[in-house]
């Protein structure tokens, strides 16, 4: 939004502890706000490696924090200090970059629908209202929460949105998943919400051959889902004496095997498989050539893969712990047709070989119309708020 010649100032805190869906998604969204805004992005998680940032985006790297799975507590990247000191230290670059930018709409993303990072956001909230009493605050979400049954955690988050937000930004189409489904406390939120439609890349450029062979293979962030691509260099030579194809796998962007893996593959001393680091860019472009497409079940992973209307095959890891977001998602959209689904069990080879070539062999559009204009819509209704912040203060 710009008075005159000046841009209005908008400030992003993104924090992920498993995967990278939190900061792909909000890294599109901050593209497309950078026409409209001085744009500044707070990244708790660990910096991803091959991952271009796009121009007009400035980050702030925290000392970043993450978890394991199962775990009950939160780790710092840097093991030579203790949590407290990281979140210490977080919260001196914090401050300094509130005292020095002035925000006139900060977005939280995920939080207060997760609270993991409750103190720092909150004071990052009231810190930002302290020094410019007329910003404006948003929640971005996912489609999907981990809360199905509604409790007293609910209620506390609704009264957080009520007390302190202006906004909140659903990403995903309400007529497949609402958040409703998955947050049945939706009603007591004050503020109003907008279903965005979900957020995707525009960088993928669809092939219009019809001859592609290759079959590609994410594990995203890498951290959980690895045996994924254990299973699938296990299978690729039997495949292949059933299956012309070619395989392109990714390996997680912090997987820490990669040369185990590397060296698994070069003792197949096939020229049908490629094992790569994980990279964004080369990733969105072999999925605009790739006939068929194998990951997790994961918000970006899935959405942009169901985008391309390819053959699509969904890991289906069982996770510990509550959560059941992915496991909500995917089944929802293999009830539509435009998925099948892979669990634990079918990671065995035969099994594997049976499903990937069935899938491989099935038309690749389902039909399903899905709104994929979340960054777009977001933008509107960011500038609109935004456009309210303005009359007001005039």
């Amino acid at each position: 939004m710009i008075i005159g010649e000046e841009k209005l100032t908008l400030l992003i805190h993104c924090q992920y502890v498993y995967g990278l869906g939190h900061f792909v998604r909000m890294i599109e969204l901050a593209k497309g706000l950078t026409d409209s805004f001085n744009v500044y992005f707070i990244n708790g998680g660990e910096p991803v490696p091959n991952f271009e940032i796009p121009k007009g985006i400035n980050i702030v790297q925290i000392p970043a924090i993450y978890k394991e799975e199962g775990a009950e507590y939160l780790l710092p990247i840097d093991s030579n200090i203790s949590l407290d000191i990281c979140f210490a230290d977080r919260w001196n670059i914090i401050s300094n970059i509130i005292e020095s930018i002035n925000v006139d709409i900060l977005i939280t993303e995920h939080f207060p629908f997760g609270l993991l990072f409750e103190n720092e956001v909150g004071k990052l909230i009231k810190q930002v209202k302290k020094i410019n009493g007329k910003s404006k605050i948003i929640c971005s979400v996912r489609e999907i929460i981990d809360s199905s049954t509604g409790s007293e955690r609910d209620d506390y988050i609704c009264d957080i949105i009520n007390e302190l937000y202006d906004l909140v930004l659903v990403h995903g189409d309400k007529q497949h998943i609402k958040l409703l489904d998955s947050f049945p406390m939706l009603d007591k939120i004050s503020v109003p919400i907008v279903h965005t439609g979900y957020i995707v890349s525009k960088e993928i450029e669809l092939s219009q051959s019809q001859l592609s062979k290759t079959i590609l293979v994410s594990v995203a962030g890498g951290r959980l889902g690895n045996e994924l691509l254990d299973a699938l260099i296990d299978c690729h030579l039997p495949l292949s004496e059933k299956l012309d194809h070619k395989m392109i796998l990714f390996s997680g962007a912090f997987q820490s095997d990669f040369q185990r893996q590397k060296a698994k593959v070069a003792s197949l001393f096939s020229n049908t498989i490629e094992l790569r680091k994980f990279n964004r860019t080369e990733y969105l472009t072999e999925m605009g050539d790739a006939k068929m497409i194998i990951s997790l079940g994961g918000y970006n992973s899935m959405v942009e893969s169901l985008s391309t209307e390819k053959s699509l095959l969904i890991y289906n890891r069982v996770f510990k712990g509550n959560n059941s977001e992915q496991d909500l998602r995917i089944a929802y959209f293999q009830r539509k047709g435009c998925l099948d689904i892979l669990n634990y069990d079918d990671l065995r080879v035969p099994v594997l070989i049976e499903k990937i070539i069935l899938q491989f062999n099935r038309s690749t559009s389902s039909h399903l119309t899905i709104d994929i204009n979340g960054v777009e819509c977001s933008v509107k209704n960011i500038e609109e708020l935004a456009g309210k912040k303005l009359s007001e203060s005039l």
